[in-house]
């Protein structure tokens, strides 16, 4: 209660008023005895200055030895004018102070020498009132005949004492009257005032609590009112900018919980500020509330040095990006690849802003491994292409340094250069063929066909190659397969592919099966090419379908393949919407199984042609 403002206010009234009262109180009492001073002195002077009427009568009156008694008897006629009463006397001294006559004869024996009455003693007035003393006097010095006197009038101030304690009481009553009365007012004065104020910091209290609901009425149109009208104005502007301010907090937060690429700020002491849903799922296990940037450095093998957080402390081969930041590239973390960025961020701790860091992952493990089979292709197309380049080379470079060479002999190399310049054009066909594929550059030609006939047909061509290598070539399928939609040449270019693999990797005397099959209940049918051949090994069995991939390098020259028929098979079974897959097991043989749907997934967008009655359209 003591420390509100209401109590302040009452408190500095009454106070103030208190104090203007005593200070007029005693600016009163001093003026009443500096006003009795002044009028004692007045009158004296008035009275008894050279010249006057009863100085002249004074001085005449000193023609016998008993002077005193006529100057006694005219004092005594002038007492009104010089204000003898009870509290003023007069007396007539000769001039070694011993008293003659007076108003008061008792008293005058034993009066006391003042510097009046010794001015006068010594021949002259003495009007000077002493500052500080309870009296006041005046003397004067006559002479006459031969007869010399000295008049003394002395006011011993008792009556304005008087008055002044009569004044005092007064005043205190006033006093207290009006501190009653300033009490009084000041309640209301002061409750006038702090309402407002009070109905103000209630406000605040309710603002600073986050409720923006409650307006404060305005009472008056003085400062206080201003005061009040701008503060609802300022709660409507503050709660407008902190409902942009929440929006745009929580479209920064579904942004981050929606990136793919997961987002963590830390601390100037390394703890998690924020994390999104990304993040915490690529942490997982390792994500918890102890969890801080130098186990996410541990953990990413990030070049860090120092115990501080500043930009300045990675190391190469991080590097440093144009916004301040800093870049590491290509950081392996759970089989993945990433690329980790980092900057400084400014937030709000407590009121004191502080600095942290700002860590952006993002998973470039797909891009990474395109780069990478891109490299390696090149590297590849460079090796496939050298072979044969080499071999033509070497053969033309024997002929011409030959000149006697036979004739037959110069054809075995011509034919190894045609040879040669065969297998560059199919490799530089199939690379075509492959690259129109991944691109959705392929021209299709769909049409609705018999797919059990044409697995038969193609059984039947491939049957002599089959025959040269001693092989057994057998077809069986379900009793019913429905026709299917989709590109047969294409479809027909899968099959081949699969089966002259079976052919070449299968020794000499081996059993190759195809089987077609399909259910009812299914959308699909499924060509199953099984064979007892050498088989893949199972660290091979993943890169099958791979560019230029062979699981023996040591027959390539001799079965003069490519190294991309099966890439390009799987790109266009998957282009039709069906599934390639192979099963192997090492020196027993392999299952090539290709699953087709009924009708293609091929769609208008890519470069389609349909076939009606033998006809393009």
């Amino acid at each position: 209660m003591f420390r509100s403002l209401y109590f302040k206010i009452v408190m500095i009234l009454v106070v103030m008023i208190f104090s203007v009262m005593c200070v007029v109180g005693a600016i009163l009492i001093g003026s009443v005895v500096d006003f009795y001073k002044k009028d004692f002195a007045v009158q004296m002077r008035e009275n008894l200055s050279p010249g006057t009427q009863l100085r002249d009568e004074l001085t005449s009156a000193m023609t016998s030895d008993n002077f005193y008694d006529a100057q006694k008897k005219i004092l005594a006629s002038y007492g009104s004018s010089l204000g003898i009463d009870e509290y003023r006397d007069y007396y007539i001294l000769d001039t070694e102070g011993v008293l003659l006559a007076g108003s008061n004869p008792e008293l005058g024996s034993s009066l006391a020498k003042t510097t009046n009455m010794l001015l006068a003693m010594n021949g002259k007035d003495g009007y000077d009132i002493t500052e500080g003393s309870d009296y006041c006097d005046a003397a004067i010095y006559l002479e006459n005949n031969g007869y010399k006197c000295v008049i003394y009038i002395i006011d011993t101030q008792d009556e304005a004492r008087e008055l002044t304690w009569i004044l005092f009481s007064i005043i205190i009553q006033s006093l207290f009257i009006g501190l009653l009365i300033a009490i009084i007012l000041s309640f209301f004065l002061a409750k006038a005032i702090s309402s407002p104020i009070q109905s103000l910091t209630r406000g605040t209290q309710l603002v600073a609590e986050g409720d923006f609901t409650h307006n404060i009425e305005m009472h008056s149109r003085d400062e206080i009112g201003i005061l009040t009208d701008n503060f609802n104005h300022m709660k409507t502007v503050l709660k407008n900018t902190l409902d942009e301010v929440s929006g745009e907090r929580q479209k920064l937060e579904t942004v981050l919980s929606y990136l793919t690429d997961p987002v963590i700020t830390f601390s100037n002491d390394g703890l998690i500020l924020h994390i999104n849903e990304s993040g915490i799922r690529l942490l997982g296990d390792e994500y918890n509330d102890s969890f801080n940037i130098y186990r996410f450095f541990e953990l990413f093998d990030v070049p860090y040095e120092g115990d501080e957080l500043d930009i300045e402390n990675f190391r190469p081969p991080a590097v440093r990006t144009a916004d301040g930041g800093v870049l590491i590239r290509a950081i392996i973390y759970k089989d993945r690849v990433f690329d980790v960025s980092f900057g400084m961020i400014r937030y709000n701790d407590k009121s004191e802003i502080k600095r942290g860091f700002i860590t952006v992952i993002h998973d470039i493990t797909e891009s990474y491994e395109l780069d990478k089979a891109r490299r390696e292709f090149v590297a590849n197309v460079s090796h496939e292409l050298r072979t044969p380049l080499t071999s033509i080379k070497g053969a033309c470079e024997t002929i011409l340094e030959d000149e006697d060479m036979p004739d037959n002999v110069r054809r075995h190399f011509l034919g190894m250069v045609v040879s040669e310049s065969d297998r560059m054009t199919r490799i530089v066909t199939d690379l075509l063929v492959l690259s129109r594929l991944e691109y959705n550059r392929t021209k299709w030609r769909i049409e609705s066909f018999d797919i059990k006939e044409a697995i038969r047909h193609l059984c039947e061509l491939m049957r002599v190659d089959a025959k040269s290598h001693k092989h057994t070539l057998r077809f069986s399928a379900s009793k019913y397969i429905p026709m299917i939609t989709g590109d047969r040449e294409r479809i027909e270019q899968v099959l081949i592919n699969v089966l002259s693999n079976s052919i070449k990797y299968t020794p000499d005397g081996g059993e190759i099966n195809v089987i077609a099959s399909y259910q009812k209940s299914s959308d699909h049918i499924t060509i199953k090419v099984t064979d007892n051949g050498i088989g893949i090994p199972n660290e091979d069995t993943t890169h099958i379908f791979d560019r230029f991939y062979r699981v023996e390098k040591s027959r390539t020259s001799e079965t003069g393949g490519t190294g991309l028929g099966l890439a390009i098979a799987r790109e266009i079974v998957i282009a039709h919407g069906g599934d390639i897959s192979i099963d192997s097991k090492y020196g027993s043989g392999t299952t090539v199984m290709i699953k087709l749907p009924l009708i293609t997934k091929l769609t208008s967008s890519q470069n389609i042609s349909k076939v009606e009655g033998g006809a393009v359209v």
